[in-house]
């Protein structure tokens, strides 16, 4: 598997990735950070020190640590679909 690094993270699955939300439409979302357990079309659900949340993509921006430490700021539109829908959208995009 290739690793995961800033230009192909929109290709990988987030599961078992630290992520916080440092913007979102929804004031409540702001600031929620902890480990992302799964990962829908439109949601994500993060194990946070208070419980589990279910997050919308839509309407977060993440910052999402990589496993050798990068920290990259993702809006969460970019994630929208499923893993293996994204990279298979950016498989056939034409550059």
């Amino acid at each position: 598997m290739t690793p995961i690094t800033p230009l192909n993270i929109l290709n990988h699955e987030l599961i078992g990735l630290e992520t916080h939300v440092v913007g979102s439409r929804d004031p409540g979302h702001v600031s929620k950070k902890g480990t992302v357990v799964a990962e829908t079309r439109e949601m994500i659900q993060l194990d946070t020190a208070n419980g589990e949340v279910l997050l919308s993509k839509e309407v977060c921006v993440f910052q999402i640590t990589l496993p050798d430490g990068t920290v990259v700021q993702v809006d969460g539109n970019l994630l929208k679909g499923r893993p293996e829908d994204r990279m298979k959208k950016r498989q056939n995009r034409r550059w």
